[in-house]
């Protein structure tokens, strides 16, 4: 498994093909649209919880478009963690590494930048394989003023 994928959405969302800006992106990757940009972008470890958040359904290099599935944060998703898993964890915010892996820490993440909330722990912990919810938004800074 790469990144991230729904493992149970209650709703039926079609795909959907979005902009982005002469970048490659691979399959389960995690984008994002920050408020105020053109082009969906790869999530990194300064993404914020607010943003509008998608997963790559293709792998395209260096492409204007790609399709992908839109969350809305009731999905149940599975993701790569940085560090075993383990299932002391659920419940916690979590930041992203990267466009395909969340850091796992241990501890809860207070942050602007907690973008995922662990639910549970998928195999043995060494798979390094958790499900939660992307935290998603409307692309606003609740914060700004």
């Amino acid at each position: 498994m790469a990144g991230f994928a729904v493992i149970k959405d209650s709703q039926s969302k079609p795909f959907t093909r979005v902009t982005i800006n002469s970048t490659s992106h691979s399959y389960g990757d995690l984008i994002e649209l920050v408020n105020g940009t053109a082009y969906w972008a790869a999530c990194t470890s300064s993404s914020n919880y607010f943003t509008r958040k998608a997963i790559c359904m293709e792998t395209v290099s260096s492409g204007t478009s790609i399709l992908v599935r839109e969350l809305d944060g009731t999905e149940i998703v599975s993701a790569e963690s940085a560090n075993n898993s383990n299932s002391t964890h659920n419940g916690d915010n979590m930041v992203l590494t990267d466009t395909n892996t969340v850091n796992n820490t241990g501890s809860t993440s207070t942050a602007q930048t907690a973008c995922f909330v662990q639910d549970g722990t998928i195999g043995v912990n060494t798979d390094k394989l958790i499900y939660g919810r992307v935290i998603v938004g409307k692309g606003v800074d609740p914060d700004a003023t």
